[in-house]
């Protein structure tokens, strides 16, 4: 069953197939945590069924019921890999089940859809399909191929194997090549309504307040937050946030750095990203109850930053996630407390005369 926020999103798809306007190729750009992979995989299990219902796929004829159990032969996956994944064939499989799940944590290494993987995928291409439908490959990350790897999967794009459909899925239309942008059909997922994220949300048993919290981290994708909430990610930025209101009132920053130090560095860029954003949103005349990480106290003690302040932290954190071989073990704790005393110096403290 796809989110409310992904229907209207496949009705577009399924639409274009059955009025013939579909093309052998689909690009669908939104975030996983909006629930990309999750569409990608309907649009491939409806155009595999043999016994579509209207604009549905049926569940239950031989090809619904082989590709919920990962054996559908006409089905395969490429996946954004590490060379040791793709040395174990990781990168390419064919069990729906494996491409959501969460990737298991590679420390600073980053993952690619690589050009020997495009390789086999072409070669699975060119080989005749199995069922009476077709055959549908679908490349996951595609945003993360590299040069070779895109100008080799544009071969298959200008000349595809017949009943043949090749589906995308990337962060955005812009992060691939226009070459391959201009010929595939284009679908943008749209982020759900507050109502809708917050219905997904209620079953789970969390305050409205933290909801909305994880809600405005995770830039209203409901996936996302969801998991912030359950990896402590909101509790995490509440902390923070008080942290940081306590150390512009007492000029002692060693409790804040010291929670921000145990967090990794995705999670303070998001963390501080957002605290930041909130608090020019505020300066700017947004209500508090839309910046749901700053109270009525908080906001008035941060709001002393100045904006200019504000504006160079937010363009410094882009440091934090980019990780260097090359830096002392030591290096990212101080970064962190020369970013913190950056912000934190106010242009009274500034202007305080050498004692």
């Amino acid at each position: 069953m796809l989110y409310p926020w992904l229907q209207s999103s496949f009705k577009e798809f399924s639409g274009a197939y059955l009025q013939g306007r579909l093309p052998s190729s689909v690009l669908i750009a939104g975030s996983r945590d909006l629930g990309v992979l999750e569409l990608a995989l309907e649009c491939a299990r409806f155009y595999l069924c043999s016994n579509k219902q209207g604009d549905a796929a049926c569940g239950n004829c031989r090809s619904c019921l082989s590709f919920a159990d990962g054996a559908h032969p006409d089905f395969v996956v490429v996946r954004s890999s590490l060379k040791e994944e793709a040395d174990a064939g990781l990168d390419v499989v064919n069990d729906p089940k494996l491409v959501l799940q969460e990737e298991a944590s590679s420390g600073n290494a980053r993952r690619s859809v690589r050009i020997d993987s495009i390789r086999k995928l072409i070669d699975w291409l060119n080989l005749s399909h199995v069922g009476g439908e077709g055959k549908v490959a679908l490349v996951s990350d595609a945003h993360t191929m590299p040069e070779g790897a895109a100008n080799s999967i544009l071969k298959s794009f200008e000349e595809p194997p017949p009943h043949t459909l090749i589906i995308l899925t990337a962060k955005s239309l812009e992060s691939l090549l226009p070459t391959i942008r201009s010929r595939a059909y284009k679908i943008k997922l749209p982020a759900p309504s507050m109502e809708q994220a917050l219905a997904f949300m209620q079953p789970y048993g969390y305050s409205l307040e933290q909801v909305k919290i994880a809600l405005s981290l995770a830039q209203q994708a409901p996936l996302g937050a969801l998991h912030m909430l359950q990896d402590g990610t909101v509790a995490a930025a509440l902390q923070i946030a008080w942290q940081l209101e306590q150390t512009l009132a007492s000029d002692h920053d060693i409790e804040l750095i010291d929670a921000l130090s145990e967090l990794s560095p995705a999670r303070q860029v998001t963390i501080l990203g957002e605290l930041i954003r909130e608090l020019l949103k505020y300066k700017a005349g947004f209500a508090l109850e839309q910046l749901p990480l700053l109270t009525a106290q908080r906001a008035v003690a941060l709001s002393r930053l100045p904006a200019e302040h504000l504006f160079n932290a937010l363009q410094e954190l882009q440091h934090f996630a980019l990780p260097s071989p090359f830096l002392a073990p030591r290096a990212p704790l101080a970064l962190l407390r020369a970013w913190v005393q950056a912000l934190a110096v106010l242009p009274q403290r500034a202007a305080r005369p050498a004692r």
